[in-house]
């Protein structure tokens, strides 16, 4: 939940900084304001991280809720999904915060959501606001790692220590242009490393064709955002149990990959 909220947030300032350099850039075409602000209601105005969001799904629009808070931040994320789904879908929906098994009756429930909502309104989390693109995918990693930590053994199945994914990657030396496969992908950090080992060594991470598979669904979104927090909007993760149903498949075949990176869930009984 704080790690949608947290995408939610970053999606919102995203997109008004976007939308502040389209009705910029019309006005000083010699649109009026008003056919500026028609042209900055075009989704297709959008890209390169910035998605559009609908009006019910921006963050201004969320502190406006007077009640029944949870059910519109649902709202709001199926909403996102909806728009997007070429790179959302399946992300978001899944995180119900409408759930009084979770968080109390429904006053209680919309008190949390209210303090949720006004201290991440706090935290500016556009593109001018961070000191580099990689803080907030940084941020992300960190939260993952505690929450594993926390988790005791069962966050072993989604977490690997960044020292072990570091020793794994520089072993496998990926180069650009190589078509990388993680079979038990977790949280996503093996693949992201891989980028990184590309950029270390002055490459283009962009250059990679970054794919994965992840059982578990919960864990599946996760990674899904940790891609494109860290800039990897196109990396194909999949859902689904890698033994028993292997998604890369051609022909009845399984897909070849340039490396193979995993660190299978070795801990599970079944």
């Amino acid at each position: 939940h704080i790690l949608s909220l947290l995408f939610l947030k970053r999606l919102s300032d995203v997109f008004f900084e976007r939308r502040e350099e389209i009705l910029r850039e019309w006005r000083e075409a010699g649109k009026s304001p008003a056919e500026a602000e028609a042209i900055a209601d075009d989704p297709d105005e959008y890209g390169d991280g910035a998605y559009f969001l609908p009006v019910e799904s921006r963050w201004p629009s969320l502190m406006k809720v007077a009640e029944n808070r949870a059910e519109a931040i649902d709202k709001a994320l199926v909403a996102i999904e909806d728009t997007n789904s070429a790179y959302l879908s399946g992300v978001l929906a899944g995180v119900r915060f409408n759930d009084e098994r979770r968080f109390g009756d429904a006053a209680t429930m919309d008190g949390l959501m209210q303090r949720l909502l006004a201290h991440f309104a706090r935290i500016p989390l556009g593109n001018r606001d961070l000191l580099e693109p990689d803080v907030l995918g940084n941020a992300y990693e960190f939260l993952i790692e505690r929450f594993a930590e926390t988790a005791g053994k069962k966050g072993g199945e989604f977490y690997t220590p960044r020292g072990v994914v570091r020793l794994l990657v520089e072993l496998l030396d990926p180069r650009e242009g190589m078509r990388i496969n993680d079979p038990t992908s977790g949280s996503g950090g093996m693949l992201i490393e891989c980028g990184h080992h590309i950029e270390e060594r002055g490459g283009n991470p962009r250059n990679l064709t970054l794919t994965g598979q992840e059982k578990n669904i919960g864990t599946w979104a996760i990674c899904r955002l940790n891609m494109l927090l860290h800039g990897f909007p196109d990396a194909d993760i999949r859902a689904g149990d890698t033994i028993r149903s292997p998604k890369f498949t051609t022909h009845g075949s399984l897909d070849a990959f340039d490396r193979v990176i995993a660190n299978p869930p070795f801990s599970m009984k079944d």
